[in-house]
């Protein structure tokens, strides 16, 4: 399968979630930040899709400050819906989101 059949696609419903829970529950953060594919399957995503979707591009080592996340809410949502929505890597990696969000 190629990468782009792989692809992940996230409902916007999901992305809603994923970003409230990233800029609220540290619990979630924590999840996300070690084993992301679990934290997404968590949010009712198909753990086979999530299985074998190509998801370096959501690896962060230091994940954005909750206020940052929250601050910035709608335009993630929109680029994480996106079609093309993993192209640039590290969208939610502290420091880092609002220089992948103004390029797109």
């Amino acid at each position: 399968m190629t990468a782009t059949a792989t692809k992940l696609q996230i409902p916007a419903a999901v992305a809603d979630r994923l970003l409230e829970l990233l800029a609220t529950d540290d619990t979630f953060r924590d999840l996300f930040t070690h084993d992301r594919h679990a934290a997404l399957i968590t949010l009712g995503l198909d753990p086979e899709l999530v299985k074998i979707a190509p998801l370096g591009c959501m690896a962060v080592e230091t994940l954005a400050p909750k206020a940052a996340i929250a601050a910035a809410r709608a335009e993630l949502t929109t680029y994480l819906t996106a079609a093309n929505n993993h192209t640039n890597p590290h969208v939610l990696e502290s420091g880092a989101m609002h220089a992948v969000l103004r390029h797109n």
